[in-house]
């Protein structure tokens, strides 16, 4: 007997798993706009026959968002999405309460401390627009993200509105709405309250006529709709002010002509999730199902994994969870280079370092700056769900590979785990040294936010330690090495202060070498590392002795401006003029410098190198001290980059023509190295292209080893374009005279 043929399926090249930030558009509602848009498209306000074909369409739409929440007798106003209702019912409630005479300090307009940024901002907005002069507060959460009852029971009474939500947006936890209004409306049953019901719909049970919510917005683009549509549930005695005033259009609610497509591709969703039979959406107990099943395969890989909200507090369709050691960066480069798609939290709040939502929870504060939002929707299919845990189980190869995560699985020491790499956190930098052929590492400068990557790197690669050195020592401030040391088992009681073993002239690392200078100045305790090969210095470690763009400071408590000079000038008699510098501290995001760059970019430095006596410049170098103090507090390692940090952005419909023009140009990725094997560069890419590995983490030892050459017109590439501008910055000012930049980066290409 002949048996048919089985094609096996191939997964898909993007897993999406950011539907709380967007979702795709249903084919039945992409549908409904088209023959909306080419067929049904009259204005709904014509009285001829197109025109009421459109109102019939109009009206349907209406009627599904009526059923759907439970509206009643209730108004459903369509608008373009949910910010536009928000600001709709914020400028209706303020506009009754003024007209009430009610306003200043007394007026309390209250607000979920874990509200979507929208809410607060237009509360604060309009507050100030109209002349209110209300005070605005925030309801604190418990660490469940539940309101504080007590809170609202006590400051309700001088409300004129509240604002809260069904469904956060962030982390999946519901609030228990009909406990909220027995608190809110024993203790004042006038004031207006709004609900936040986007993440809601397809998600919870809606009823809103049963209950005394004022306002409820909603949004399509969060359920499978186009972006630009969404409605507006205002209840029937509650005031309502209209936000665009014009022709008329929705009974006078909401004028302008209505986004037809929008509304009927709205009511084709409204229509499958009224169907309730499993076709499209899908019942609670299947989407409990698939979370459960997404978060053993993110459990496989990082077995550590930290929920950040769980049941019975939250919706199905969403995981939000922290693993420690990693922040958010970390986990969402990685995902995205595999083809994952999730976020770090708001979608809206994306360049946030933490989370607001975690923080306004009492929780801790890795927990909150390395959040992970992994979050589906509910018409996510079977298939889906086993593509996206497919997917994600693949990435404990490359999570082990990498020693992200230590296992006991023998490690294999690919190029990245040899040679220097530079680990930064926000402006400050840590360094380790590897040996690949003996096993050996050595530590430089480590700081307390990366010791556990260091630890993974260590045991994960089963190194020997040979040192953990520091450049300096603050007494105020708590030292990393001794915890470093603690965690690793090492000890050596024959060291000093920074680590170095005494009666040692001289560490030895296979070909490497390194020696000490002593460069008190930035503060008592300094020295600078001298890292050679056969004698030759190929770099120096000089804390925050130089810094990429300046010099250290001298005002500490324990500095002085005169040793800094004579550290500086000493250490210039040994090295070279274009001898790289690393420093502890890079606030400009430069990553080293050398003697030539710093005389080029500082004047103050010249001044330092050519011997002037410190009366002459250390007023200047305490005013860029305190400039840089105020403005790093505020930008932490944070550096914009711009178009014109490279020589030519490339679009990559030029990517092939320009590669067989320069058939010297080399494609350099500046992804980390887990990145590049979750997601390699070179498939994307023409065949003639030849692809570079050289991580961010391993630019310094690139410059040092000139494995790149200034010369050679370079193609820098990252997931974004962002980190591969940051390169082109950091290598043009190294003297690179040709570096491209592709714009959009590798998310482009796939």
């Amino acid at each position: 007997m002949k048996h048919a043929s089985v094609t096996p399926r191939i997964r898909p090249a993007e897993i999406y798993l950011d539907c709380n930030a967007t979702t795709p558009v249903l084919p039945v509602a992409a549908a409904a706009a088209m023959q909306c848009m080419q067929q049904q498209f009259g204005n709904p306000s014509s009285s001829h026959t197109t025109g009421i074909k459109a109102k019939a369409t109009l009206e349907q739409a209406r009627s599904l968002a009526r059923q759907l929440t439970g509206a009643a007798d209730g108004r459903i106003v369509f608008t373009s999405g949910a910010t536009e209702g928000i600001q709709s019912s914020v400028v209706s409630a303020l506009l009754a309460l003024r007209q009430q005479g009610k306003g200043g300090p007394a007026t309390l307009l209250l607000y979920g401390a874990t509200e979507h940024k929208a809410v607060p901002e237009s509360l604060k907005h309009w507050n100030s627009v109209l002349e209110l002069n209300a005070t605005i507060k925030a309801i604190p959460v418990d660490q469940n993200g539940q309101l504080d009852v007590d809170f609202i029971e006590q400051y309700a009474p001088a409300a004129g509105l509240i604002c809260t939500m069904a469904a956060n947006n962030e982390t999946g936890i519901k609030q228990q709405l009909a406990e909220l209004e027995r608190s809110i409306r024993a203790a004042n049953p006038a004031v207006y309250w709004l609900v936040d019901c986007v993440q809601a719909l397809g998600k919870m049970q809606l009823e809103l006529a049963a209950t005394t919510i004022d306002y409820a917005p909603f949004s399509g683009h969060k359920l499978y709709a186009p972006k630009g549509i969404g409605f507006l549930y205002v209840r029937a005695s509650a005031p309502y002010q209209p936000f665009i005033a014009g022709g008329g259009q929705e009974g006078g609610l909401r004028s302008g002509t209505e986004n037809l497509p929008g509304i009927a591709a709205l009511g084709a969703v409204l229509t499958e999730l009224q169907r309730n039979d499993g076709t499209v959406f899908q019942p609670e107990q299947i989407l409990w199902q698939y979370r459960a099943e997404l978060l053993a395969a993110l459990r496989h890989v990082f077995p550590e994994l930290v929920l950040n909200s769980d049941q019975p507090y939250i919706v199905p369709t969403t995981v939000n969870f922290s693993v420690p050691g990693f922040y958010s960066k970390d986990i969402m480069d990685l995902f995205d280079a595999a083809g994952i798609r999730i976020s770090s939290g708001s979608a809206c709040s994306s360049k946030v370092p933490s989370s607001f939502v975690l923080d306004a929870m009492g929780l801790a504060a890795w927990r909150s700056q390395g959040a992970i939002r992994l979050s589906f929707g509910p018409a996510m299919s079977a298939t889906e769900c086993a593509d996206a845990c497919t997917a994600i189980r693949a990435l404990k190869a490359v999570v082990n590979k990498h020693c992200l995560v230590v296992t006991d699985a023998t490690p294999t020491l690919e190029i990245h785990a040899d040679g220097l790499l530079q680990l930064k956190h926000e402006d400050s930098c840590s360094y380790l040294l590897i040996d690949a052929a003996s096993r050996q590492a050595l530590v430089i400068d480590p700081i307390a936010a990366l010791v556990n990557r260091i630890i993974n790197i260590i045991q994960g690669r089963q190194l020997q330690l040979v040192a953990i050195l520091e450049t300096h020592q603050h007494p105020e401030q708590q030292r990393a090495a001794p915890l470093l040391r603690q965690a690793l088992n090492f000890n050596q009681p024959d060291c000093d202060d920074f680590g170095w073993p005494c009666a040692t002239e001289q560490l030895s690392l296979a070909h490497f070498q390194l020696t000490r200078l002593a460069t008190p100045g930035h503060c008592a305790n300094a020295i600078s590392i001298m890292l050679k090969r056969q004698q030759h210095v190929l770099a120096a470690f000089v804390g925050d002795t130089i810094l990429p763009g300046g010099i250290g400071r001298s005002d500490l408590a324990d500095g002085d401006a005169v040793a800094l000079q004579r550290s500086i000038l000493a250490l210039a008699e040994k090295i070279d003029i274009d001898t790289l510098l690393l420093p502890s501290h890079d606030y400009a995001q430069r990553f080293a410098t050398t003697l030539r760059l710093a005389q080029q970019e500082s004047e103050l430095f010249v001044k330092v190198l050519a011997g002037q006596p410190a009366a002459e410049w250390q007023q200047q170098l305490n005013a860029q001290t305190a400039a840089l103090q105020q403005a790093s507090h505020y930008l932490c390692g944070l550096v914009e980059v711009a178009a014109t940090d490279a020589s030519r952005v490339l679009d990559k419909s030029e990517l092939a023509s320009v590669l067989q023009q320069q058939p010297m140009l080399q494609v350099v990725d500046v992804r980390e190295p887990h990145e590049q094997t979750a997601g390699p560069l070179q498939q994307h890419l023409p065949a003639i292209a030849e692809v570079l590995a050289v991580p961010l983490s391993k630019l310094c030892d690139a410059l040092i080893n000139r494995q790149l050459t200034p010369a050679r017109p370079l193609l820098l590439v990252c997931r974004s374009g962002n980190r591969s501008l940051l390169a082109c910055k950091v290598l043009r000012r190294f003297g690179f005279s040709t570096v491209y930049n592709l714009q959009g980066g590798m998310a482009m290409l796939v």
